[in-house]
């Protein structure tokens, strides 16, 4: 435990407030819906310190999670002319960072939204990523000195909006499937979701233009197949909704050029095809912020690699609203359980363009135990803790991406007895992955051979969307003054 958390008990206990500290995962992600998964509370109870730059200084201001604030109502309430988020500068002159600022225990103004005050136990950060903090919420008031407003509109009613997908390169692999279809399967029951082929992301790098039509259509049937519901949710081919490309235009009038040549994706790219570094490239994240603020996603379900291109999003969000009056979300990434899917070769993820990586969704028993039989391990004998890299490691990941616990506890065993057979280990394992691929293999047979029911669900989809889509578009054009 850290001097913030010492620091942070020492106030509490001389307000004489009673608190919990909660221990918290190392690898989970800073951001409000994976906490309220982890604490099992509703997004009411979980309440965000938001740290607002103003003529008269730094002040936090803490609301539920569930609502939002109201521009006008806060600077009345606050009693200025102009507030906007307080910057890098301003965190680290009191000891923070973005997503960790604690509810109790910075050295500025406390206001807290009157309906934070109708939960009872309320849960926030403690200024440590590495410990929650709990704590009944009238008790806020006093730990803080904090004044008491009204500052956010109702609760937002309905779902919570996500919106996600993938390019549409292909067949999706068993770290597709896991890291995204699977998790869309959970959240398509909870929340408002909005699932999307992402093929104009995909003109950014070097393609083959005679092979994409058909790359689009074997996303749709591996989502369908994995058991994505449009009675349940709403998926989208993005090229068919032309609001995408419009509305990125719009954002980029908002957006400087010089961080978008800074993003560690684009040097990446551009290293990768020096000979095709297109003004689509540089835009790339321009586009994806569109994708998602086009329906004023909330939650965004992908891997940390997309988290600077996410970034962008909410500074986009942020500008826009600032610019032009309260708009859209600042979307958040969602972590899903296999988000990270490890290679076959024991490096890496799994990868449709690494040879050797991957399982398909499309393989067979026979095919499946083959590639689990190339992954290097080691004797056997030599016992000690499992490695937390290699192929032994993968191996020990798919056990636990698939639920196999008992099995994984005995083979954890094994291993750590030097007496591991591998054989045993990885027939086991090719049983477990292609006893949840056969299902989904059946489906896709079906759809394959009914493509008017698919091509019925699309274009009913679509329709569904590209209202929602023309909602948005009308709604940025009035506020930018131009035609409607």
């Amino acid at each position: 435990m850290n001097a913030t958390v010492q620091q942070l008990e020492e106030k509490l206990k001389a307000a004489g407030v009673e608190y919990d500290l909660i221990p918290l995962p190392e690898d989970l992600p800073i951001d409000i819906p994976s906490h309220v998964m982890f604490h099992k509370i509703s997004f009411a109870q979980a309440t965000a310190t938001i740290l607002y730059k103003t003529e008269k200084g730094v002040v936090a201001v803490q609301r539920r999670s569930d609502t939002k604030f109201n521009i006008e109502k806060l600077k009345q309430a606050l009693g200025v002319k102009q507030v906007e988020f307080a910057g890098q500068k301003e965190l680290q002159e009191l000891g923070t960072q973005p997503g960790i600022v604690p509810l109790v225990g910075l050295d500025v103004a406390y206001f807290i939204d009157k309906k934070v005050l109708d939960q009872g136990k309320v849960y926030g950060s403690s200024g440590d990523k590495l410990f929650g903090l709990a704590l009944q919420a009238k008790d806020l008031q006093k730990a803080n000195k904090g004044e008491v407003v009204d500052v956010t509109d109702e609760p937002t009613k309905g779902k919570k909006k996500v919106f996600g997908g993938m390019r549409a390169t292909g067949r999706l692999h068993l770290g597709n499937y896991l890291g995204g279809s699977k998790g869309m399967l959970a959240l398509q029951d909870e929340y408002d979701c909005i699932f999307f082929i992402a093929d104009l992301h995909v003109l950014t790098t070097p393609y083959d233009h005679t092979t994409l039509r058909q790359q689009v259509r074997d996303v749709i049937l591996d989502y369908l197949s994995a058991g994505l519901d449009p009675e349940k949710c709403k998926i989208e081919v993005q090229s068919t909704i032309p609001e995408h490309t419009e509305l990125a235009y719009l954002l980029s009038t908002v957006y400087p050029l010089a961080p978008l040549e800074d993003l560690p994706t684009f040097k990446e790219k551009k290293a990768q095809y020096p000979k095709n570094v297109t003004v689509a490239l540089l835009n790339y994240p321009i586009l994806m912020a569109a994708d998602i603020l086009l329906y004023k996603g909330e939650l965004v379900p992908v891997g940390l690699d997309q988290e600077p291109h996410l970034e962008v999003a909410r500074e986009i969000a942020r500008k826009f609203n600032q610019l032009y009056g309260e708009t859209f979300p600042e979307p958040v990434r969602f972590k899903t359980k296999g988000e990270y899917v490890p290679s076959l070769l024991g490096k890496g993820k799994m990868s449709k363009t690494v040879e050797g990586s991957s399982i398909m969704l499309a393989d067979d028993l026979e095919t499946i135990k083959k590639k689990l039989a190339k992954v290097t391990t080691d004797t056997g004998t030599t016992g000690g803790p499992v490695p937390k890299e290699g192929g032994v490691a993968s191996l020990f990941t798919y056990l636990a991406l698939f639920n196999k616990d008992d099995m994984h506890k005995k083979f954890k065993t094994d291993y750590e007895n030097g007496v591991i057979r591998y054989g045993e280990m990885k027939q086991f394992i090719a049983e477990a992955i292609y006893e949840e691929l056969k299902p989904i293999q059946e489906k896709r047979k079906y759809y394959e051979e009914h493509p008017e029911v698919v091509d019925a669900l699309l274009e009913r989809s679509r329709q569904e969307c590209q209202e929602i889509a023309k909602a948005t578009l009308k709604e940025v054009k009035e506020k930018m003054g131009l035609p409607l």
